[in-house]
């Protein structure tokens, strides 16, 4: 999955993309990135850590964390978490239909009440798209447009008045670029050069630019995107350990392990067998 501007193929039948994460081993740790889609994870069981534009969230059971259409944002649970939770990608086209100028507005969806609804569709959402019943695509599509008119309805607020100036913007439009550019370029020797060169700006000040927009270093991004990618090759192919350490960019096993134990708590080898066992 290209997360870095993740584009998230839909059926037409259904105007969102729709995932129901269950158990330790589901896929709850996506690192920073963003998508066009308004995307909904209403969490069953256990706790979710996320964090929209910098901003650090935490959500609990039945509650509901929500993003935006384009803002950065990243989830993550604790290595061996049991989590259960429902994840609906609307499509910004469908709200695009009924509402012309939607760039023009975000959604808050804080108001307890509205926020109660919502997340009574999206557990329907579930059931219904986990249940797979006749005609349940039908279904699927008739709650999406009540969701959609909840949004549209109560939840519109205008983009002018949200508080972000342009500097803000501008950060925000290189922080996406860098991440772009590391994710097309991950399995290779990619260097704080290489990229500061691509985004124009000095290495060091790059370096101090990435810390303080997104918290964590740049290298310690760039291993994130690799583990990303080497979990999904672990558990997608049969490729050794070795060879999924160099096909996503480590320069050798013992850092790839090294760097799979700080973001799952276990070594890759260990971790396919027990994703195999369940």
């Amino acid at each position: 999955m290209k997360y870095y501007r993740e584009r998230i193929e839909l059926d037409m039948e259904i105007p969102a993309k729709i995932y129901l994460q269950k158990g330790q081993h589901s896929n709850n740790t996506y690192p920073l990135h963003w998508h066009s889609n308004l995307e909904f994870n209403l969490v069953l069981k256990g706790q979710i850590n996320g964090k929209i534009a910098g901003r650090n969230i935490t959500v609990n059971e039945d509650d509901i964390f929500f993003v935006n259409s384009d803002e950065l944002h990243e989830t993550d649970a604790e290595p061996g978490c049991d989590i259960n939770a429902i994840t609906v990608l609307l499509s910004k086209n469908i709200l695009k239909e009924y509402c012309p100028k939607i760039d023009d507005y975000y959604f808050d969806i804080s108001n307890p009440v509205i926020k109660s609804e919502i997340k009574s569709i999206i557990f329907k959402c579930g059931t219904v798209f986990e249940e797979k019943n006749d005609f349940y695509k039908l279904e699927l599509a008739y709650l999406l447009r009540q969701l959609c008119l909840i949004l549209l309805r109560n939840c519109r607020r205008e983009r002018k008045n949200a508080g972000i100036n342009k500097f803000e913007q501008d950060n925000m439009t290189n922080i996406k670029r860098a991440i772009n550019y590391m994710e097309q370029n991950y399995e290779g020797a990619l260097t704080l050069n290489d990229i500061s060169k691509e985004i124009g700006m000095s290495p060091n000040y790059f370096s101090r630019f990435f810390k303080k927009t997104t918290g964590e270093t740049f290298y310690s991004y760039l291993n994130r995107i690799r583990v990303f990618h080497a979990e999904n090759d672990l558990l997608g192919t049969d490729k050794s350990v070795t060879e999924i350490a160099f096909d996503n960019g480590f320069p050798n096993t013992k850092s790839f392990i090294e760097m799979f134990k700080k973001v799952h708590n276990q070594t890759p080898a260990r971790y396919r067998k027990q994703t195999t066992l369940n």
